[in-house]
């Protein structure tokens, strides 16, 4: 029963290690969605910048995972109390690993507030990942695609 229980922590651990896996790109990789999509570039002067989270993903790969992992660690009764506790289990772990996958793929961001050229203000809120910005910085702000960037100015 433990060697049934071994196994299958260590499959599914070694199937969440290999989702997390990606190549590295010695280019700047952009999102799909923003390929063959018109933008227009305005230039403005940061504000100021909130640090904020964007809040982590919530798929069937947690909820799979954990119900998996919780009903193995649940098994072991016999009759309909067994069953009962691994279906109770197997309820627990899918919460437990649908909490924990939101959790580890939250996204440390800013909220970025722009005055831009024409008088105007803006706010973008984008991943940390793509560039700190502090109060002063003179930006472009790039538009459309039914969504919007921040990145330094070039000139």
């Amino acid at each position: 029963m433990n060697s049934k229980l071994l196994l299958v922590v260590i499959s599914s651990g070694l199937a969440l290690a290999m989702v997390g896996c990606t190549f590295p790109s010695s280019r700047k990789i952009i999102p799909s969605r923003q390929a063959n999509v018109l933008q227009r570039v305005d230039a403005g002067v940061v504000t100021s910048v909130r640090e904020v989270t964007i809040e982590g993903q919530r798929s069937n790969l947690g909820m799979y995972g954990g119900g998996i992992i919780g009903g193995a660690a649940g098994s072991g009764g016999r009759g309909v109390g067994g069953a009962v506790v691994q279906a109770t289990s197997a309820v627990a772990g899918a919460v437990v690993g649908q909490a924990v996958e939101e959790a580890s793929t939250r996204k440390h961001a800013q909220e970025i507030t722009i005055r831009m050229e024409d008088g105007s203000t803006v706010v973008v809120t984008q991943e940390a990942a793509t560039g700190l910005f502090q109060d002063g910085d003179r930006v472009q702000v790039l538009n459309g695609g039914g969504g919007a960037r921040v990145s330094m100015a070039t000139n």
